[in-house]
């Protein structure tokens, strides 16, 4: 790949059994058919790339087709390679303090660290310029929204435990762990901050890659579901406060008109009902629909086949929407949540609120919304169009005075 170009990130996520993995091999393999050179990756600790392809793969890069080429990451192996010791490090220093052996190794393992370090392949796709696409099969939505943002947290935490060890606990203590049994047990081993530096410049180098050096963007994949459609609202809010680009939504297993006769009836009325709702609350986004095919997809063939009724004649690779639809501005008294919602009506807008959903109304349209953790405990008090984004202000509740 040419240095002066960009590589593109394409990451596909979404709830299990909905097609995320045969929508990320299919674009790959377009992506190759039109001359891009490609990889496509799978982190899912589950592995359904080898079966949906019908090839077997490994952690080793290998070639499927002139243009492609493809690799099962096992996540427990990256894991073990960047954390093991640093896990093991911090289990013992928690056993030192009282916790229970198996309780302190779970509290040393942080969830979704086997997925992040999977990443850390990109580097080297990066790196040696081979690729000018890149395909990333993610786990299930659940599992792996937060690694999008753990780089950056992780990084961070992993900076300030690493600077509190070096230019405070280790001046101090190491040389008297020497001398002082069980001391040694509080202080970090060498070959440990060899392993804790390393891996923090790794995690450095994929939040620049994801931010500045690389186009990189996600992709929904869901089913005209109402459990499929919630996953997905929560997914497309949170990514999109991690920064994350998503640049399409690609619904499944849409059953077609010439289908809906006989058995398939009530599940055609029902679909069209929650493909309306996907239209609603996921535009101005672009929606891709795949309809429901005779048969199981699996194979380069019936891939091939997905590709072209997913992308058609456009390049799999493009940004097809480059604006965050969701964001959050803190201010002093509370939050304002941003929105985009062209061509919205400005004088009917009226909220409601369930736990941690926000029902809101602009003239004849309603959208749900899933808060994210940080908004779920304020109020919302007002709503207001602002070229073109719905700003929807949140204040901290009053706190309750007894008499």
């Amino acid at each position: 790949m040419n240095n002066n170009k960009q590589l593109r990130i394409i990451f596909f996520t979404g709830k299990g059994g909905v097609g995320k993995t045969s929508s990320a091999a299919a674009t790959a393999i377009r992506c190759a058919d039109i001359g891009l050179r490609t990889v496509v990756m799978s982190t899912d600790p589950a592995h359904s790339l080898s079966d949906s392809l019908g090839v077997p793969l490994s952690a080793q890069v290998q070639n499927v087709l002139p243009n492609l080429d493809a690799v099962e990451i096992d996540p427990y192996v990256e894991l073990n390679e960047n954390w093991g010791v640093i896990r093991d490090f911090v289990a013992s220093l928690l056993m030192q303090l009282g916790a229970d052996k198996t309780i302190a190794a779970e509290l040393a393992s942080i969830p979704g660290m086997a997925e992040l370090f999977s990443l850390l392949r990109l580097r080297d796709f990066y790196g040696k310029s081979t690729y000018d696409v890149v395909v990333v099969d993610m786990a299930p939505t659940g599992e792996s929204l937060r690694l999008l943002s753990l780089p950056e947290v992780l990084a961070w935490l992993l900076k300030i435990t690493r600077t509190i060890e070096k230019y405070i606990l280790a001046p101090v203590l190491r040389p008297v762990s020497k001398v002082t049994p069980g001391l040694n047990k509080i202080v970090a081993p060498e070959h440990v901050v060899s392993v804790w530096d390393r891996s923090l410049d790794r995690l450095k180098d994929i939040r620049e890659i994801l931010d500045k050096k690389a186009l990189t963007s996600a992709r929904l994949v869901m089913n005209p579901e109402k459990m499929v459609i919630a996953e997905s609202q929560r997914a497309l809010t949170y990514l999109s406060l991690y920064g994350m680009h998503v640049d399409a939504a690609i619904v499944n297993k849409v059953i077609p008109d010439d289908a809906k006769e006989g058995f398939m009836d009530e599940w055609y009325e029902s679909q069209q009902r929650y493909l309306a709702t996907i239209e609603n609350d996921f535009s101005p986004m672009p929606i891709f629909r795949v309809p429901l095919f005779k048969s199981e997809i699996t194979g380069i063939e019936r891939l091939r086949e997905l590709g072209k009724q997913l992308y058609g004649e456009r390049n799999p690779a493009d940004l097809f929407y480059d604006e965050r639809p969701i964001s959050i501005r803190q201010d002093e008294d509370g939050s304002t949540l941003r929105l985009k919602l062209p061509f919205a009506p400005t004088d009917k807008i009226e909220l409601s609120r369930l736990g941690a959903v926000l029902t809101l109304s602009v003239g004849t349209r309603t959208r749900e919304i899933v808060l994210p953790d940080s908004l779920a405990g304020l109020t919302p008090k007002e709503a207001v169009m602002v070229n073109g984004y719905l700003e929807i202000k949140f204040e901290k509740p009053m706190a309750h005075v007894e008499a």
